[in-house]
């Protein structure tokens, strides 16, 4: 569990550097290439929509051949793609390749969440994903710093170093034993499971949070850009918040493990809410530095127990885990477009603190349905030969 555990802690701290790494570089893409504050939200959503798309594929994938062989395609579509978005120079090839890269992340996140769910003690579920999740913030941690140099070395040497990682990750891949073989589940039974499942509601308490981030990684750049903020300056706000999610996200999955899921989400949606809004009230550096550390703990409170959520229900539906981390990714992708290409095209219509406000009353009314939940915990299936496992071959 030890060896899996590194590993699909650094598959997805790799997809989420380079998320990342693009938002301090945003405002200078932004000046490079003339964009509108709406385009630039689409360069920046590019990413998050290729996960959206290859969300349900993935999880199919996951379902058909298994979780290691899913991670090991993503990490060759990663790899290629990521260097080649670091010599592109025109803004419509740009968007396609991080649209790429994306599809590789929700090929490497399917993968590498269902593997852990499947391997992992059913009493510690939260806890090895708040373990693995924390690595995915590290990853937001060393993305913005590797932003701001790549605006100084230049984004092909940067953006070049993920061809290397993936082949090292590749190969710690095929070094570890494929969960036990299960039958596969075709998508047809894993859909009318999901249908009548609680599955729906975890997927829409983590699409809140997800709307949140895609429009601070938009609207926080931009806007501490126009108070004076230098590149490093961006980067070190957002590295700052990705330490405050590191220690919070193993902290609360072990929490929630133990009094359930929706009281420490709903503490994070309601931090957010107010983060949200000061995103587009604040003008100093200072107060627009906290509110992106706020906002950060808030996400660290939310993210964990939701995606734990997604996969107790689903597991409880006995739905293959590859199609609940195919879920996770609809959230995730879907609502990181939303916050990203929505929130950049309003502020340019009517200002930042417009996107803001829609995102708080968003986050409210998510909040609602999931405090209709209680406080328990999930019931959840003891077993996980029927509930979702995966196998490789």
């Amino acid at each position: 569990m030890r060896r899996l555990l590194i590993l699909a802690s650094a598959v997805v701290f790799l997809d989420v550097t380079f998320f990342s790494v693009l938002t301090p570089l945003l405002p200078s893409y932004q000046a490079d290439h003339n964009l509108s504050d709406g385009s630039a939200g689409v360069l920046a959503g590019s990413f998050a929509a290729g996960a959206l798309v290859f969300a349900i594929p993935a999880g199919w994938l996951v379902a058909r051949i298994g979780s290691r062989k899913t991670v090991v395609i993503g990490l060759v579509g990663i790899g290629i793609c990521s260097p080649a978005f670091g010599f592109a120079e025109n803004i419509i090839l740009l968007d396609l390749l991080r649209f790429l890269q994306g599809g590789a992340g929700a090929l490497m996140w399917a993968g590498a969440i269902s593997w852990v769910v499947v391997a992992a003690p059913v009493g510690r579920r939260g806890e090895m994903l708040g373990i693995v999740i924390a690595a995915a913030v590290a990853g937001e941690l060393l993305g913005a710093p590797l932003g701001a140099i790549a605006h100084q070395v230049g984004t092909g040497i940067v953006f070049g170093t993920v061809l290397f990682a993936s082949a090292i990750l590749i190969a710690l891949a095929i070094g570890i034993p494929g969960t036990t073989d299960v039958e596969s589940q075709p998508l047809r039974e894993a859909w009318r499971r999901l249908r009548k499942s609680d599955v729906p509601v975890g997927v829409l308490m983590l699409a809140g949070p997800s709307v949140a981030f895609g429009l601070a990684v938009v609207v926080g750049p931009l806007h501490m850009d126009e108070l004076g903020a230098s590149p490093f300056l961006i980067a070190a706000a957002f590295a700052t918040g990705a330490v405050i999610e590191i220690i919070v996200g193993p902290v609360i999955g072990r929490m929630s493990d133990r009094v359930g899921r929706t009281l420490p989400y709903l503490i994070g949606i309601s931090t957010m809410v107010f983060a949200v809004i000061g995103l587009g009230v604040f003008g100093l550096l200072p107060l627009m530095f906290a509110t992106v550390m706020m906002l950060a703990f808030g996400a660290g409170m939310a993210f964990t127990p939701a995606s734990t959520l997604v996969t107790d229900h689903a597991s409880a539906a006995g739905v293959n885990q590859g199609y609940a981390s195919g879920a996770s990714n609809v959230a995730w992708g879907g609502g990181q477009v939303l916050g990203a290409a929505g929130g950049g095209i309003l502020a340019g219509v009517g200002g930042y603190l417009l996107p803001c406000l829609i995102t708080a009353v968003l986050l409210v009314a998510v909040g609602m349905v999931a405090r209709s939940l209680g406080t328990g915990p999930p019931g959840i299936a003891e077993t996980t030969g029927q509930t979702g496992g995966t196998h490789d071959r």
